[in-house]
């Protein structure tokens, strides 16, 4: 990073879709777990979609799925999840590299995922992004209490806003999903939508967030100004 200054005090990112490619492993992890209940698997488009929100409202949308079915879908997916798929993801191109740049222009940087909390510490983990992030705000392992809170994800926006104690105003909300956005807006955050994601088409459109990029690069334009 050169002749760049930060534009705002902090950003918060959401994970899969955001930050983290996960290389599949979230829809083929749903298919499977369907396939292995004997359920019909819906297109790939329809899984792509299930991302963002807890899996169990997902899981819950496919035609004969009860909610015990959905829960044991949910505890399924998560056992193989934990075990083999969180390590197939990648960060998304160039976004490894502006997570770092803003910490070393003295961004607060935090994560807000609707993913539990475990899983989503031991991506960022693995990505080697630890020690780049103020604080990780995920989703409680108690499916339950998810569900209680329905599919937004307020609650852990919030969380992370005050974790960062910085002027709502001058923070980032990014994320792929109209649960990231709505969520930002509801905190009083700046808003990007980015189109690598798992957003149908035009969802980012309809909730119609302070911007909408198309990479990394475009990110980081928004994130820094040029020092002249």
């Amino acid at each position: 990073m050169t002749n760049e200054v930060r534009s705002y005090d902090a950003v918060i990112f959401d994970l899969d879709g955001t930050v983290a490619d996960p290389a599949g492993a979230i829809t083929g992890g749903m298919a499977r777990a369907l396939e292995n209940a004997g359920l019909p698997v819906p297109s790939q488009e329809e899984l792509e979609s299930f991302v963002g929100p807890s899996l169990f409202f997902g899981f819950s949308s496919v035609p004969g799925v009860t909610e015990e079915i959905a829960d044991n879908l949910v505890t399924e997916y998560r056992t193989w999840y934990v075990a083999e798929g969180l390590y197939q993801a990648r960060a998304y191109e160039g976004i490894a590299e502006l997570i770092r740049d803003l910490y070393d222009a003295g961004v607060k940087v935090a994560l807000a995922t609707s993913k539990p909390i475990v899983p989503a510490t031991k991506i960022i983990e693995n990505l080697g992004l630890t020690s780049f992030f103020t604080a990780l705000h995920g989703a409680e392992m108690d499916e339950t209490v998810i569900r209680s809170h329905g599919p937004g994800k307020e609650r852990i926006v919030r969380a992370a806003v005050e974790s960062l104690d910085t002027d709502p105003a001058r923070t980032v909300m990014v994320g792929d999903r109209l649960f990231d956005l709505e969520a930002g807006k509801a905190c009083g955050l700046v808003t990007v939508g980015v189109r690598w994601g798992f957003a149908p088409a035009g969802e980012l459109e309809e909730c119609e967030p302070d911007a909408i990029v198309e990479s990394a690069a475009e990110l980081r334009g928004m994130l820094f100004s040029a020092d002249s």
